[in-house]
């Protein structure tokens, strides 16, 4: 495995580094980053932004607003946090997390935490003489041209009250209580560890466990990774996107994430569909996904039958439970 610092601090040109090293560049070996930037909201590649981001509160702050290429839901990213990748040629459709998160939490049991994988794609940290587990990660990944990316977040001193006010997840407004409740679900790994680091330090120590082969960005890697930073990554139409309003819109909440799904319906016919959310899936998939559907008998054997092999390739969502939800 090779190693490699993203030393960028813009949300930007770090999914821009990510997305090159992982598309342009070819390393004979997996690829392993750690990177970091300042105040940024980072949505998933399915989800609405203006729905997850409280734009005045991050407009006024000088906070940055980026869609990455995963899907998953809205993280926060500040200087107090890590952010590592895993890249691996890997032609398999299927979502995996475990592949990719054993190494982490490996890397930080080797700093005396106790810490364990948990839900779909989170590892906790249990403080010592706690039974009650703290998030501490999310992770995520994406499929492109037979390469997987696999990215998580590291809360290693990160502001949590700057992290609810940047966003507004659905379930709770911008108050004391909603801090709290943040608080009271996640933890940062510096207060915990047996002997303190710098985030400095931290970051070599997670670097060094996982290999001693580095790579530097050159001067010709730098020039594309600042055009696709600016071209693609900072691109207003990529981070806000198109939200187009349907006739009928359902959410379901599955085993695999929150699902979004619009219809338009005409004559007992779908006319159009779209699909946002939390979820994880395999690249182009939700696209295959609005044309399945496109022309399809609005009922509940057709939109079963007509998405049974794409959702395959969705993870934790079966067509029988979409068209459970849609049609009761």
């Amino acid at each position: 495995m090779i190693y490699c610092f993203l030393d960028y601090t813009t949300p930007y040109e770090n999914l821009a580094g990510e997305y090159y090293l992982a598309t342009e560049k070819t390393f004979d070996e997996d690829v392993f980053l750690l990177w970091r930037n300042k105040p940024s909201v980072i949505v998933g590649k399915y989800q609405n932004t203006l729905e997850e981001v409280n734009l005045a509160y991050t407009s006024a702050h000088g906070i940055h607003v980026a869609r990455r290429m995963s899907g998953g839901g809205t993280v926060y990213h500040d200087l107090g946090g890590w952010q590592f990748t895993f890249i691996t040629r890997d032609a398999g459709d299927a979502i995996e997390f475990d592949r990719f998160m054993q190494p982490i939490t490996d890397a930080l049991r080797s700093m005396g935490l106790d810490v364990r994988t948990t839900g779909r794609n989170d590892i906790a940290l249990y403080p010592a003489g706690s039974e009650r587990g703290y998030k501490i990660s999310g992770n995520t990944q994406y499929k492109k041209n037979g390469v997987t990316v696999h990215h998580g977040t590291l809360l290693f001193d990160t502001d949590f009250d700057e992290m609810v006010r940047a966003t507004t997840p659905k379930d709770y407004k911008i108050t004391s209580k909603s801090i709290k409740s943040v608080r009271e679900r996640v933890t940062n790994i510096r207060p915990h560890l047996p002997e303190d680091m710098t985030d400095v330090q931290f970051r070599d120590a997670l670097a060094a466990y996982m290999t001693d082969k580095t790579y530097s960005l050159t001067e010709d890697d730098r020039a594309r990774i600042r055009e696709l930073a600016e071209t693609k990554f900072a691109d207003p139409k990529w981070n806000f996107g198109a939200n187009p309003k349907f006739e009928i819109e359902h959410e379901l909440h599955l085993p695999g994430g929150t699902v979004e799904l619009g219809l338009t319906v005409k004559n007992g016919v779908i006319q159009s569909a779209g699909i946002r959310g939390d979820f994880f899936a395999a690249d182009g998939e939700t696209e295959n996904l609005a044309a399945c559907l496109t022309g399809t008998e609005y009922t509940a054997d057709a939109v079963t039958a007509a998405l049974t092999e794409v959702c395959e390739r969705l993870y934790g969502i079966t067509a029988e439970a979409i068209a459970k939800v849609i049609f009761g």
